[in-house]
């Protein structure tokens, strides 16, 4: 008597005695028509900036206020300012009582879209992290005030 029911194996899989069903399948299976290599330089992490000469991010970027991260070279007027109106885009389009990990993708995007078009200067910081850094930090606030409430 067969340990293996018929019904097991499914119908349209034909197998051989002794061997194993994946090696009936090398013609299904296409090797590739190149093989390209490349560059050690475009292998890196995290990848390059798509700005050239942008202000590369912190090594460690916290939640804390953005001119006190070294790559902040901005005066406190012109920080003032982008930070009042990323401030105004949160609150206007995000929900303030979750954290920046909580938030809906959509939104948060048009958040970083109306800064860089409102504040172009965003675009010089690689990966957009000086506006990252504004919104988390504005969002913790917001969210440990409305916990408290």
């Amino acid at each position: 008597m067969s340990l293996v029911r018929s019904h097991s194996v499914a119908p349209f899989m034909p197998t051989s005695p002794g061997r194993l069903i994946h090696e009936d399948l090398t013609t299904a299976v296409k090797k590739p028509k190149k093989v390209v290599f490349a560059a050690a330089a475009d292998h890196t992490y995290p990848p390059p900036s798509i700005v050239p000469n942008a202000i590369p991010t912190p090594r460690h970027l916290t939640a804390k206020a953005v001119e006190n991260h070294k790559g902040w070279t901005l005066g406190a007027t012109e920080t003032d300012v982008i930070k009042r109106t990323i401030h105004k885009l949160t609150d206007h389009l995000l929900d303030t009582t979750q954290c920046y990990s909580k938030q809906a993708k959509t939104p948060l995007l048009l958040v970083y879209e109306r800064a860089l078009e409102m504040h172009p200067v965003l675009r010089e910081f690689e990966n957009e992290w000086a506006t990252r850094c504004i919104i988390t930090a504005h969002l913790k606030a917001t969210a440990a005030a409305a916990r408290a409430n």
